[in-house]
């Protein structure tokens, strides 16, 4: 069951997201290794409902989706307590897209720079996973592989 339907459906404010992120591996002198995740430990951040709407500029109408934004600033905690500030605050922007004539199904985009569709659990439960490449503009250390990176969450209200 995908529960952004019926959360978008009755305009569920506010919603609230946990959420962790798995960079790409990196190859360390020992061989390929985790790099710490980021988390958005549950409860979660909520995330306030915006309306569909439709706006004009000039002579072109565009219809914007329906979507649920962080309403204010993240915290993000990690289980490594020994990280650079960068990532301490990995989340700054999290915001979920409802189905549009640019997006097919629902949308997650981080910070405005990776972005997924979530695949909901099969047993009916409001967790969900996603993948994707990170921005080509992201600083690559020399040992990190090219792998996606993998996000899980859970939403609830």
């Amino acid at each position: 069951m995908n529960w952004l339907t019926e959360y978008f459906a009755q305009r569920t404010n506010p919603l609230t997201l946990s959420l962790w992120a798995y960079p790409p591996l990196v190859v360390g002198p020992e061989g390929p290794a985790a790099p710490p995740v980021h988390v958005l430990r549950y409860p979660g951040v909520p995330l306030a409902f915006t309306a569909a709407e439709t706006v004009t500029c000039g002579s072109s109408r565009y219809d914007l989706p329906a979507h649920y934004d962080t309403a204010e600033p993240v915290v993000t905690s990690t289980a490594d307590a020994v990280l650079d500030a960068e990532s301490r605050q990995f989340f700054r922007s999290v915001s979920i897209y409802a189905p549009s004539r640019f997006n097919p199904d629902f949308l997650v985009t981080i910070n405005g720079a990776y972005s997924f569709v979530p695949a909901f659990s099969p047993d009916g439960s409001p967790g969900f996973s996603g993948s994707c490449t990170g921005p080509l503009s992201e600083p690559h250390h020399p040992s990190q592989l090219q792998l996606p990176w993998m996000f899980q969450g859970f939403i609830s209200i």
